[in-house]
C-alpha cells in the first residue's frame, strides 16, 4: 500500500520450547551440583581445581578484564551495549534486571549451601591479589551474572557480539577458579543458576529477533506445514 513504511522490518518476539527445556536442564544441574557441594570437596574436584589454580600467575592479568563481565557492573555495561545495538527495551532492560537479580540470588544460594572457598576446603591453594578472603563459595556470583547476562543479551546482538558474550561467560568461570575464588562445582552451579534466570526472562518476556532473520511469523511458526511449537508474535510492523 502507498505510504507504508517498509524501511524497518517487523520484529518477531519468540518464546521457544528449547528455552523451556534448557531452563529445566539448568535447574537440574543447579540442584545436583548444590547437593554435591554440600557433601564437601571430592578428590576429583580438588584435582581439577589444582590444575587450573596452578597455571602461571600472569594469567590473572590477562583474565582480569573478561572477569568483570561477572561483576555487578557487568550487566549495566552489557545492557548499554544491547541498547546501543538494538534500541529495544526487552533485551536491554532484561540484561540489567536479570544480571542484578542473578547477583542477589547467588548470595542467597551461598548462605543456603554454606560451602567454603578453596582455601577453606583444600591445602596448598595458591592465593592471588584478586582472591576473596571471606564469604562462601557455592555458587560463584561472577559465573551466575556472566551466564545470566549472556543468556539474555546474546540473542539480541549481532552473531559476532553474541558469540563473544557466550564465550566470555565460561572464561569468567575459569578465571574465578584460577584466582582461587571458587571451586569448579561453584562455577558449574553459578552457570546453571545464571542460565536458568536468563531462560525464565526469555520465556516470560520473549526474545526479539528481526523478521528478516527468521522470515515471516508464519514461516517461523511452521516449517514445511509442520508446527515447530514456538510461540511467535510480530511487533513493530
Amino acid at each position: 500500500m502507498a505510504g507504508t513504511d517498509r524501511t524497518t522490518p517487523p520484529t518477531v518476539v519468540e518464546r521457544s520450547p528449547r528455552d523451556l527445556a534448557s531452563a529445566v536442564l539448568a535447574a537440574g544441574v543447579l540442584v545436583g551440583s548444590g547437593a554435591l557441594a554440600r557433601q564437601g570437596t571430592s578428590h576429583a574436584e580438588g584435582e581439577v581445581f589444582a590444575r587450573v589454580n596452578r597455571l602461571p600467575n600472569w594469567l590473572e592479568a590477562v583474565l582480569w578484564l573478561p572477569m568483570q563481565l561477572g561483576s555487578l557492573w557487568g550487566p549495566f555495561v552489557s545492557g548499554a551495549l544491547v541498547w546501543w545495538q538494538t534500541r529495544s527495551w526487552r533485551p536491554a532492560v532484561g540484561t540489567i534486571v536479570v544480571g542484578v537479580v542473578a547477583w542477589r540470588l547467588a548470595s542467597v544460594v551461598k548462605n543456603a549451601v554454606q560451602r567454603g572457598r578453596p582455601d577453606d576446603e583444600l591445602d596448598g591453594t595458591r592465593l592471588r591479589w584478586g582472591t576473596p578472603r571471606t564469604g562462601y563459595g557455592f555458587v560463584s556470583g561472577h559465573a551466575t551474572v556472566a551466564f545470566a547476562t549472556a543468556g539474555v543479551a546474546a540473542p539480541a546482538l549481532t552473531p559476532e557480539l553474541g558469540l563473544l558474550l557466550r564465550v566470555l561467560a565460561p572464561v569468567v568461570g575459569f578465571a574465578r577458579v584460577h584466582v582461587a575464588a571458587h571451586l569448579p562445582l561453584d562455577v558449574v552451579g553459578g552457570a546453571a543458576l545464571g542460565h536458568l534466570l536468563a531462560m525464565i526472562w526469555n520465556l516470560a518476556v520473549g526474545v526479539e529477533l528481526p523478521a528478516a532473520d527468521t522470515g515471516s511469523a508464519s514461516a517461523v511458526a511452521t516449517v514445511g506445514g509442520t508446527s515447530t511449537g514456538r510461540s511467535v508474535t510480530e511487533v513493530g510492523a
